[in-house]
């Protein structure tokens, strides 16, 4: 993962395809359950906004990125020393949370067409829409994934 390329595609000096192509094999398998994130950093602060993860969304939506590659823009922005996003600015709470849900996957929401939507819902209002079914095998990691009492976990 080259983050030079992620930061050219919101700010719209590529297309979604060259991205989709960078962010394709930016994971390394390390042991049988172990994987490492190949990345070349920026050498200059870039500030996210949300408009910039809807612009992610919004790719996957329309089919020019794969939803899987969020997973690597997730963990990669979280481990850079340059994307940086102010969680108390307005959406600020919303990226930050995106992009953990994006880095892991695998404890929180799957990566689908149905979860990405959901996800740029949450970023353009701030309002969650995930119910149980977005996580993975159905199971809620957290008590706030729950948007109504009848999606609750039982007693």
């Amino acid at each position: 993962m080259n983050a030079r390329v992620l930061r050219d595609f919101f700010e719209d000096r590529i297309e979604a395809s060259v991205l989709n192509a960078d962010l394709r094999d930016a994971f390394e398998q390390t042991s049988l359950d172990g994987f490492r994130l190949r990345m070349t950093d920026l050498t200059e602060d870039f500030a996210v906004r949300s408009e910039h993860l809807v612009k992610l969304c919004d790719a996957v939506l329309s089919g020019r990125l794969d939803a899987g590659a969020l997973r690597a823009v997730g963990f990669g922005m979280i481990a850079s020393n340059h994307f940086d996003w102010d969680g108390d600015a307005p959406g600020g709470a919303e990226v930050a949370e995106t992009l953990h849900d994006w880095a892991s996957p695998e404890a929180n929401y799957d990566l689908s067409p149905g979860t990405v939507a959901r996800f740029k819902h949450r970023l353009l209002t701030g309002q969650n829409m995930f119910t149980r079914a977005d996580t993975v095998q159905g199971r809620p990691q957290r008590r706030d994934d729950w948007n109504s009492v009848d999606d609750a976990p039982p007693a």
